[in-house]
């Protein structure tokens, strides 16, 4: 498919209306209404379902969130045409997406009505023909609220039954080569969300057998056209900066103007001044205006001396912090970096294409690594695996935002495996379970099966390159578990369990003996990759998701000797990392100088010494020690800072028996916690 761009048009103001069906068609003209003045129309063209030469475009192609505009959609038939027996259908949305929008999901069989033929009202849609001797016909498919049919050719089955809230257009002439139909969708509210909106026109009769040869399940989203909708209205700032620096050493900080939903605010405009301790030599004002899109990144930050800092950003009117910024005299051994290593994308059961998690983590959620972690049963042939290989490694930029390829694995309970390399990649699926829903065989082939987490592990293991695996909600913890592959355990993500929950299990596993580190994360579906919107399951809520799509993403830190893949694998497998339900807190825990994820020797007589220091977000509510002896757990230490942000704090464990397990949690005065990984003594 061929995509190029053209200026629209000017509006032509001479219509005609035309009585068919029981609803108004408005005939227009070939031009394109613009709401927001001239604006380029991206044209995609010779889409296969289609036919060959066709085009088809939409205007404007951007809004703003939760505003009302009114949008064109231009087509322009193929070398076949339409045939008055045939017809023209378009369906819109994402796997999940039924907000304001509506609409409707492609893969899990609901949605809402998007659009209606009806006189007037909100999303109305009018229909209208280059040939002026054709009559319009208008049908809008039904809502099909069922779930969980994962048939290979279900979504098509649905289309062909005028479902899926499917907008089916024909005509009473047989239309041509060259003929243009032109849909108009009136007063249309933008969802909250800003992303892009994906739009599949299609032909009955050029509709495959299967949903695997549908250009979404080939990857081929870059080819659909789209609505980017577009954050507005900045209610903060996010302020980021790798928190551990040198004294002398320049560092770069990053300040995004967010919007109440955490979507860039791209209208914000003005002068940012940035504060801090005299030490930190900054930029005085920073000037930003649309160009910008919302954020930016501020080169040349030094610090003079040695400390503990943050840096505030105002506008006079908004405020935000970044997070602590530990400054030493010499260069430290290892780096703090924050990363997301579960998310998903349309590939799979989410609403965003790769690109957009790969934009907003780095540039406004201001991370230093992420993976996204499609599900394997549900990429739809080698084409689109390819394609996520692909983006992934032109992501990756060493020293500045570090990607890794991996998936999720779902047969006995689900689990993410990540590796080093793409080109070494091996994507394990859930195989059996997919064959009962008629899978049909891969062709060319392009993944093994595993049935259950022995051999899931097994097949990792047998790799001959760099393979690893991380846990999370779905996990079994089978007797299969593989500590040496599995080595990572999310304790925290956007599903609706508490923490309590998954501590216990965490508990659980660590008592059993399995060494694992601890780590958080999104498994966001519904959002991009370290999205800052608070609480999505409240705020809006979305067709049944809002259990498992309802907290704040969660964050991974990694301590790192450096910012690549190889460095960040060997954090992780020293298990030298922590998880936060969000926020940036800053965590050091130590045993007799050990960081956390070591194993100790002590000798009968000696007694562990702990360190801990915490540079939080906000106030700082409890920071506790909690231990196992061999036998119970127990919490022998907990400190309640006088309502400070940070805090240092010694303790030892005169009561230590010989061997024991320590985790370090952290809670805030606003919610946020942290948990460190554990350190082992004589365990």
């Amino acid at each position: 498919m061929r995509v190029t761009e053209r200026k629209a048009e000017s509006p032509i103001t001479r219509r005609r209306f035309l009585k068919v069906s029981g609803c108004a068609v408005m005939l227009q003209p070939l031009a394109i209404n613009v709401a927001y003045g001239v604006t380029s129309a991206k044209i995609y063209s010779n889409n296969a379902l289609l036919g060959e030469g066709s085009e088809i475009s939409i205007s404007p192609s951007e809004g703003w969130r939760d505003r009302r505009a009114t949008y064109t959609c231009t087509i322009k038939l193929g070398k076949t045409g339409l045939s008055s027996d045939d017809s023209l259908g378009i369906v819109n949305g994402s796997y999940l997406d039924l907000w304001q929008f509506t609409f409707p999901s492609h893969f899990w069989n609901e949605c809402r009505q998007p659009w209606h033929t009806a006189h007037t009202g909100t999303g109305r849609v009018t229909v209208s023909c280059s040939r002026r001797d054709a009559k319009i016909k208008v049908l809008t498919g039904e809502p099909l609220p069922s779930r969980g049919n994962l048939n290979p050719a279900a979504f098509i089955k649905a289309l062909r039954e005028r479902k899926r809230a499917v907008l089916e257009i024909n005509t009473n002439k047989d239309l041509k080569a060259g003929d243009v139909i032109t849909l108009t969708w009136h007063d249309v509210s933008a969802p909250p969300y800003a992303m892009n909106y994906l739009f599949m026109p299609f032909i009955f009769s050029k509709l495959p057998k299967l949903d695997r040869d549908l250009p979404i399940k080939k990857g081929e989203f870059d080819h659909l056209p789209r609505i980017r909708v577009k954050g507005h209205t900045a209610a903060g700032f996010h302020v980021t900066c790798q928190p551990l620096q040198t004294v002398n050493q320049q560092f770069t900080l990053k300040i995004a103007a967010i919007d109440e939903y955490g979507n860039p605010a791209e209208d914000f405009e003005g002068t940012v001044k940035l504060n801090t301790d005299k030490a930190i030599k900054l930029p005085g004002n920073i000037n930003f205006d649309r160009n910008d899109r919302g954020f930016k990144s501020i080169s040349g930050c030094m610090a003079a001396q040695a400390g503990w800092f943050k840096i505030s950003a105002s506008n006079g009117k908004l405020t935000g912090y970044s997070n602590y910024i530990v400054v030493s005299e010499t260069a430290p051994a290892m780096r703090l970096y924050f990363g997301d290593m579960h998310t998903h994308t349309l590939d799979c059961d989410a609403t965003n294409d790769i690109h957009e998690h790969f934009n907003y983590a780095p540039n406004i959620a201001g991370l230093d690594f992420g993976a996204v972690s499609c599900h394997a049963e549900y990429f739809g042939c080698a084409s689109a695996w390819q394609r996520y290989l692909n983006e992934t490694s032109k992501a990756n930029k060493p020293g500045e935002f570090v990607t890794f390829p991996g998936y999720e694995w779902a047969q006995q309970g689900h689990c993410n495996a990540y590796f080093l390399s793409e080109d070494e990649t091996v994507l394990i699926w859930g195989e059996a379970r997919m064959r009962k829903q008629g899978t049909p065989t891969d062709d060319p082939p392009f993944r093994v099966g595993a049935v259950n987490e022995a051999e899931f592990m097994s097949r990792l293991k047998s790799l001959k390159q760099t393979a690893f695996a991380i846990a999370h909600c779905h996990t079994r913890y089978s007797g299969g578990i593989d500590d040496s592959m599995l080595f990572l355990d999310e304790i925290y993500s956007c599903h609706k369990f508490s923490r309590q929950q998954r501590e216990t299990r965490l508990r659980t596993n660590l008592a059993k003996g399995l060494r694992l580190g601890v780590v958080a994360g999104s498994d966001m579906h519904r959002l991009t990759m370290g999205h800052l919107c608070k609480q999505p399951g409240e705020r809006w809520p979305q067709g049944g998701w809002e259990s498992c799509q309802f907290q704040t993403a969660g964050l991974q830190a990694t301590y790192s000797e450096k910012l690549t893949r190889q460095a960040l694998y060997e954090g992780m497998r020293a298990r030298n990392t922590y998880g936060t339900s969000g926020a940036r807190i800053v965590l050091f825990f130590k045993c007799n100088e050990h960081p956390m994820g070591s194993q100790i020797k002590l000798d009968a007589d000696s007694r562990p010494a702990f360190k801990i220091e915490v540079g939080g977000t906000a106030p700082l509510s409890e920071v506790t020690i909690c231990r196992y002896d061999g036998k119970t757990w127990s919490e022998p230490f907990a400190e309640k800072p006088a309502a400070n942000d940070r805090t240092a704090l010694l303790w030892q464990d005169d009561a230590f028996n010989q061997r024991g397990i320590y985790y370090v949690r952290v809670t805030q005065s606003d919610g946020e916690q942290a948990w460190s990984s554990p350190i082992w003594i004589n365990s």
